[in-house]
């Protein structure tokens, strides 16, 4: 997820706040003196001017400071910056109780513990921070696929599906998955891409197409409208950093899926931002140049088989 980089404002600008306030006191004094001024009311006037051109610029100093993140907020300025944020911010409290309540307590072994246990969550809690959001051992994740594939101003759906086994997505929640896909794509919400890498075992070499069950999975969803092409396992041998599972959500974020030997979710993972979408893409675009569409493969697929 890309944030704002922090330009610099050199802490030198501050010496040139008291200076203009100098020689401006200077010049007013100047011009007092030419006409003819008492002295006490000249003094006074060049003060005032002085003071409000001093606190103007610090002011200035301090909003172009503030802007640019030069540094990070003091302890006493995070909460007020949080509290812009009343979200975040009622995070913040809450975190903030949790934290006294451990910080009462005496016993030795608890706060290791607590502490040990603090680490690991904060490690989590930096990463998300950071645009990354990791479901382990769940299929709660697709709640947030759906809420991403419905979210307004998506209109580009690309997945990577790495058939690691012929049971890929056929379960209950991978069917689900697959029937929102195909809604959205046959109602024109959204248009579905998607690159299959399929198992030299499912897909010999000297076969036309994959074997019965993963060219079912693929059947669908092309007489659905879904533009769909292959790749086999061994294609990719020279350059293993393309054997992944993965979804590419219009411009938003990419997500990452890890399965175990029977298909179900190890992990996923969430990535949002500019960034993360085009390291995706480019390796999207390193994936078509080995993959065949599936409609080019049922041209060649003798009609007696």
């Amino acid at each position: 997820m890309t944030s704002r980089k922090p330009s610099s404002v050199s802490p030198k600008g501050l010496w040139s706040i008291p200076t203009i306030g100098i020689i401006a006191g200077a010049s007013v004094w100047g011009v007092t003196e030419v006409a003819d001024t008492p002295g006490l009311e000249r003094l006074l006037l060049c003060l005032a001017l002085s003071s409000i051109l001093v606190a103007v610029g610090w002011l200035v100093y301090q909003a172009m400071r503030n802007e640019t993140g030069v540094s990070e907020p003091s302890l006493m300025e995070t909460p007020l910056r949080l509290a812009r944020d009343p979200e975040v911010f009622e995070q913040y409290r809450e975190l903030s109780r949790s934290l006294l309540r451990i910080s009462w307590q005496t016993d030795p072994i608890y706060r290791e513990v607590a502490l040990e246990r603090l680490k690991a969550l904060m490690q989590e809690v930096d990463s998300v921070s950071q645009g990354e959001i990791e479901f382990r051992e769940t299929e709660t994740w697709r709640i947030v696929y759906e809420q991403l594939l419905r979210s307004p101003g998506l209109f580009l759906y690309r997945s990577v599906s790495w058939l690691s086994t012929d049971s890929y997505w056929q379960d209950e929640p991978g069917r689900r998955s697959l029937a929102l896909n195909i809604e959205l794509h046959e109602k024109e919400q959204i248009n579905v891409e998607r690159i299959a890498i399929v198992r030299d075992a499912d897909w010999p070499s000297d076969a036309d197409l994959p074997a019965p069950k993963v060219r079912q999975w693929l059947h669908q969803q092309h007489i659905s409208g879904i533009w769909i092409a292959l790749v086999r396992e061994s294609q990719l041998q020279n350059e293993p950093d393309l054997l992944a599972d993965l979804g590419i959500y219009g411009s938003r974020a990419v997500g990452f899926q890890q399965v175990d030997e029977h298909s179900r979710t190890k992990s996923f993972l969430l990535r949002f931002g500019i960034t993360a979408v085009e390291e995706a893409e480019a390796r999207w675009k390193r994936l078509q140049v080995y993959a065949t569409p599936y409609g080019e493969l049922l041209d060649h697929w003798p009609l007696d088989e």
